[in-house]
């Protein structure tokens, strides 16, 4: 698969990073001279100092033989304005758009609603964008998601009625010792441990993995039964009717958002999660505008304007006292120390929006309770959409070793039609989830379960293993 992309910052180099592990080509365009001799230094791909947004530089730079464009410059009217110069000439390429600006990204979304309850289409892209990937809904909906479960541990969303939980067991939890074969024979213990992090080194556990306090694991549970979990880890569910927000920016605006009546229920519809019960919010932040703003937005919120780091604003406004604390404001430093600061201050659970996964060992050693890594996340976002068609999502777990992947099964696919014991090549991956075509209920499988064509599969893989998910999904088609 070869793909351009044109932004070499942060997330373009990430991102290229990504896909070249994944066997792919990459061409990787940018106009800033010194972002293109830092990512020529370390990438293994072609990597032009040009303005992207010129068909000229693209058709010499070979996009009329590539699968996908992916622009993530810095400005947003340039990346939308790219994949549409793009589609008048190439439409069959796939474009995915990264754009920051939540107005836009509305905008977009309801002119796409209006046309499809229109015309009963959606195949035509507005402005020939196929997927527009915003970084703040991005991650305030992994906020959103942390939230609900409690902040016991970061939350991925692979299917309707599963998620899987990562905690951190306690010091003598009753996981604390055993093997995964001792533990499967613990009294109401129903659950199945997808990865476990020790040290620093992510592996799937099998029936002789010994898990020890302190390890990171994650765990495949039912939506409405994660407190049933949590005992086994020695993590105990609280309260959390009070919450703090720091920072009025976007992220912190769309997590309050989501939080009251007149927006919760557009947001839960969007991820795919009950109505949450009413809390009582506070929000902190310097800026008196975004203030002003948010205050005439959401009345029924309590907005201060203040700094977190004022000791006489927290105590006369009882911010220690909170049931937990999310740290989402644009300074992802200043989030992790906050959020740091207010669990040594007595909040019952912390969350901090960081810039990327490398700051989550800190964060964990900080007594941060959950890490959303905003740009792993807008990551896992767009490569869910450059994997095909019948890929449905994709979450990096384990410090980026392993994926997992949510697909359906082709009926191309080496599998369409087999039991899972008739299926070789699964040795270092695990199939998590099937669930059969025309059924609303996902199972845990066993060896006799049959992967039916059109079945829904949730699969944990090595990062960057294409031949067991093509075993599943057939080989990448293109998702419009």
């Amino acid at each position: 698969m070869k793909t351009v992309i044109i932004g070499a910052g942060f997330t373009g180099d990430l991102l290229a990073r990504t896909l070249i592990a994944d066997g792919g080509k990459v061409v990787l365009i940018d106009r800033d001279s010194e972002r293109v001799r830092s990512a020529g230094d370390h990438l293994d791909c072609t990597v032009i100092d040009a303005d992207g947004s010129s068909l000229d530089v693209l058709e010499k730079a070979g996009i009329s033989s590539a699968d996908a464009l992916v622009t993530v410059t810095g400005d947003d009217e340039t990346n939308m304005i790219i994949c549409s110069l793009v589609d008048a000439v190439y439409p069959d390429i796939l474009k995915i758009a990264r754009v920051r600006d939540y107005d836009h990204y509305m905008r977009v979304l309801e002119v796409s609603r209006r046309r499809r309850d229109r015309r009963g289409d959606a195949s035509q892209p507005i402005f020939g964008i196929d997927h527009i990937v915003n970084p703040d809904v991005s991650a305030a909906g992994s906020i959103i998601r942390a939230m609900e479960f409690g902040a016991t541990g970061a939350v991925i969303d692979v299917d309707e009625g599963y998620c899987i939980a990562v905690l951190t067991l306690r010091e003598g939890c009753s996981l604390d010792g055993r093997s995964l074969r001792e533990i499967s024979s613990l009294e109401g213990w129903g659950f199945l441990a997808a990865f476990a992090e020790t040290g620093g080194e992510a592996s799937i556990p099998r029936g002789g993995t010994v898990l020890r306090a302190g390890d990171h694991v994650g765990i495949l549970v039912r939506k409405d039964g994660l407190d049933d979990l949590l005992p086994f880890a020695g993590v105990k569910a609280a309260p959390m009717d009070r919450v703090a927000v720091f920072g009025a920016d976007n992220v912190g605006a769309l997590t309050v958002a989501a939080q009251t009546e007149s927006s919760q229920s557009f947001w839960y519809r969007l991820l795919g999660l009950g109505r949450s019960k009413r809390r009582r919010l506070t929000v902190i932040d310097r800026d008196m505008q975004r203030c002003r703003v948010l205050s005439e937005k959401f009345p029924e919120a309590r907005i201060l304007n203040g700094d977190i780091t004022d000791d006489g604003l927290l105590q006369d406004e009882g911010i220690c006292d909170c049931d937990m604390m999310i740290a989402a404001s644009g300074n992802y430093e200043r989030n992790l120390m906050t959020a740091a600061y207010m669990k040594l201050r007595g909040v019952g659970k912390v969350i901090a929006l960081t810039s990327d996964s490398a700051f989550d060992a800190i964060a964990a050693k900080l007594g941060v309770d959950v890490t959303v890594p905003m740009r792993d996340v807008v990551i896992d976002t767009i490569v869910s959409h450059l994997r095909g068609r019948n890929i449905k999502s994709v979450h990096s777990v384990g410090s980026r070793k392993y994926e997992i992947v949510s697909c359906l099964v082709s009926g191309m696919s080496d599998v369409a039609g087999k039991t899972l014991r008739d299926i070789d090549g699964l040795e270092d991956s695990l199939v998590l989830l099937v669930r059969r075509p025309g059924s609303e209920d996902s199972e845990i499988p066993n060896g006799d379960t049959v992967l039916e064509e059109g079945a829904r599969a949730v699969l944990i893989v090595p990062a960057g293993e294409k031949k067991v998910v093509r075993m599943f999904a057939g080989r990448p088609e293109m998702s419009a």
